[in-house]
Order: structure tokens, then sequence, then C-alpha cells
């Protein structure tokens, strides 16, 4: 996703009841319509990496309607462009609220009945959908994917257990820490990035700049739980292994920071999204925000009013990626070609995906088109620095990709746990015990132990 400011963490709920949802239209284009204009190994030569599959010839004469599900409006952003290519192509985009979206999706493809031909997939729930085979596989002869150019975690997730790409996206969502330049300079004596950086090196050392932050009144985190992404991307085993709960040494980890940063006042004490947590960008006493690419996009930047300028970004303890939208091609889809041609366009056209990313500020699936971004003028309200540059870095030392179906109702559970624990709720034991129970509810057939 890439990402539109929605909860941090939601619970995917499958069922059967239908949800209202809303619909828009978009009518073809007239035909005479003025054209306008989990490690990674790349290259800043953009004219050796790009390898999408973009028509390099006059194309096809396409006609009819293609219906899309998604849990975002973001698609819509690729519509008119889409439709100077191909006028005679209406796209109805129908929008479904993302907590519902698996409850209306699920009985929908069951039925086969009103299915569309092209739905996305959340990165809570992506793995679901990927190894339900759902969509299609975008190997076939008929689509011939070309990945060359695709940062290889948005590839990762979007293919099957049995090796076959099910979807792909037009974002990615690397991570970092966004901290204040003017209240690190008081505190820690520097604002250059790269030394706050190796200040924040490991979860010790961030702990001992919490505490040299609070001696001048100043909170470290917006939120306790914003550091859990950081520490989720980085577990060594995922959430399910051969039908059995695993919980890796990292989330118990994360589970103590939690603890110490409540107990020591290191955060605002409230939730992500709560009007507090988004004053914060403009506030005297808060210090960073730990959020994927899209918390700059949707948080820090347009809520950068008195701060603008006074903003950067470093590497935490580890790198890290959370959220995102993939998309695929619904298997019994009477469009094909017309999907494939919107699906094409909205995620692997490298010059689509580059004045997409400049007009919105979104980074995107494709490494060009972000190499290319990086070579412009940085951002204002990161006093400078071209949040392009950083991400592409962080992109290349991703760890693997640890993602399940199982992912959305787990991260749920486990942080309403460790909020219990970490406010004296429950002790440790009886936080995990509370988490084991709460997933056997959800997920009878898992081994829990």
């Amino acid at each position: 996703m890439c990402k539109k400011i929605v909860i941090l963490i939601l619970t995917v709920v499958i069922g059967l009841t239908l949800i209202s949802c809303n619909k828009t239209t978009t009518p073809a284009a007239p035909t005479d319509k003025e054209k306008s204009t989990t490690s990674e190994k790349s290259t800043d030569d953009t004219s050796k990496t790009d390898n999408t599959s973009q028509p390099e010839k006059k194309p096809e004469i396409l006609s009819g309607t293609l219906e899309i599900w998604s849990s975002g409006e973001e698609l819509g952003r690729f519509v008119k462009g889409f439709n100077e290519i191909y006028p005679d192509i209406t796209i109805n985009i129908t929008v479904v609220p993302n907590a519902d979206f698996i409850a209306k999706l699920t009985p929908t493809l069951a039925s086969g009945q009103g299915a569309p031909d092209i739905f996305t997939g959340e990165s809570d729930y992506v793995k679901y959908l990927v190894e339900a085979g759902y969509w299609d596989d975008l190997r076939l002869e008929q689509y011939q994917a070309k990945t060359e150019d695709v940062w290889e975690y948005i590839v990762s997730v979007g293919t099957d257990a049995g090796g076959v790409l099910r979807a792909l996206s037009w974002q990615s969502s690397p991570g970092s820490i966004m901290y204040r330049r003017d209240l690190a300079l008081d505190a820690l004596g520097t604002d250059d990035p790269q030394e706050v950086g190796a200040m924040l090196a490991t979860n010790e050392e961030m702990l001992k700049v919490a505490e040299k932050l609070k001696a001048k009144d100043i909170k470290m985190f917006a939120s306790w739980q914003d550091i859990f992404n950081m520490q989720f991307s980085n577990r060594k085993q995922p959430w399910v292994v051969d039908d059995k709960l695993i919980i890796d040494d990292s989330m118990l980890e994360f589970m103590d920071m939690a603890k110490i940063i409540m107990e020591k006042g290191y955060d605002l004490g409230v939730d992500p999204w709560a009007p507090e947590w988004i004053a914060a960008v403009e506030s005297k006493d808060t210090f960073c925000y730990v959020l994927p690419s899209w918390g700059y996009q949707f948080v820090v930047k347009p809520g950068a009013n008195t701060t603008k300028g006074k903003w950067a970004m470093c590497q935490g303890p580890v790198p890290y990626v959370k959220g995102g939208t993939w998309l695929g091609i619904y298997k019994d889809s009477p469009n094909k070609k017309l999907a494939w041609a919107f699906l094409e366009y909205c995620c692997l056209n490298a010059k689509v995906l580059q004045d997409y990313g400049a007009e919105y500020g979104e980074f995107v699936s494709v490494k060009s088109a972000n190499h290319a971004l990086a070579k412009g003028e940085g951002e204002e309200v990161l006093g400078g620095q071209n949040p392009f540059v950083f991400y592409n870095e962080q992109m290349n030392k991703l760890p693997a990709d640890l993602m399940t179906g199982y992912d959305g109702t787990i991260n749920g559970a486990f942080l309403s746990t460790t909020k219990d624990y970490a406010t004296g709720v429950l002790d440790k034991d009886a936080a995990i015990a509370q988490f084991k129970e709460d997933v056997k509810n959800a997920y009878p057939d898992l081994t829990i132990e």
C-alpha cells in the first residue's frame, strides 16, 4: 500500500458477509484525446537496468470494460494515462475497505459470479491470495511478465510456493527512522543521517539515545508500536512453518523493547494514527517515527509545516520493509488481454512509474525508475535529502521475505497481547499464553505448543 492512511495493523476477517463498497467508473477516453506526457543487486545506469515489459511499438487496439477491485484509491491515478494509450477500454474500479476486502472477495470468487478481472492484495494477506490460486500465472505465454528491473522483494512476495508468479505491484515500501534534525543536533550533537544512524545501530543503542532525549524532555518514539515493522522484517523464521506456530526470538525481543519504552516513558503512549501520533510531526518533543516509505508520504511530508526542513532519514538497527499492494489477474477472467495491458502499464512500465513517483513521491517497484528519481533534487521537508537515494540503498540490504497468509491476523493478536504486557495488564508468560490462545481460536488447524 503503497500507501493510504489506514490503521497500521489490521486483522483480516475471512467471512461470507458481503460488505458495501464504493465504485468509480472511468469512461473510455475520446480517441482524439491529446497525449500527455532479500538482497538486491542493481545499478544506477538506467539504460542497462530497464528490462521492463513495455510496448516498443504501437500498442494493439483493445476495447472493452475492465472490472477492478481494490482496497484503496491509488490505482485510479493510472487510469488517465492508460486511457491515452487504450482509449476504448473502460476501467471500473470498485474500492472495498481493506478490513472488509477478503470477506467480500472470497465468496465472490468461490461463486464465480461478478468476479473482478483484476483484484489487489495488501501485504497482510497477499500471501493468502498468492497461495490460493485465484490469480493467473503471469509467466504464461499471453503475459510473459519480464521482471528483471523489478525489486526482487516484490517478485518474491507475488510468487507462490511452487515458483509461479501470481502478482506484481507498482510500489515498494522500505523503511527508515525519520527523525528531527533540530532535536538531534541539540541532544546528540549532530543532525547528520550517517552519524545519527550510527548511534541507533542496535536496539540497545536506541534505548541509550532514548534516555539522552528523555533528559531533554523529548520522547524518542511517536509510538512503541512503530518499531514492530523493523523487528518483524528481521525474523529468522515466519509465523507459521509446516502448519506450526513459530514465535521468533526477535518477536520476544520486541515485547521487551515495548515494555521498556512504555515504562521509561520513551514514547507518547498512544497508538499509531491517534491524533497525538499524527500531530507529533509538528511537536517540539517527539524525536522520530519508525515507518516505511508510505509513512513519509502520508504522515511526515503532509504534516510538516513549521517543521519543514527539520526532518531526515536514517537507518536503524536493521533495514526493513512493510506494506504494499499487489495486484493480479483473476484466473477465470474473460478479459485477460485487457487486464494484462493495465497490469503491465501500472507495474512494469518504467517511464510511467518514474512519472508516478515524481508526482506522488511514492517509492516504486521498478529499479530504474527509482534510480532516475534518485538523481533529482532532494526534499525540502528532509532538509535537501533525497529519499529515493536512501530507499534504493535500503532495498539492497533487505532480509529474505518471510511473509505468510496468516500475517494480518497473527500480527494483530501479537500486538494486542504485547500491549497488555507493556502496560502491565499481563506478565510476559501470560501475554504469550494469551497470544497462543488467540491464534488457536483464529486457526484451529495450526499446531501450537
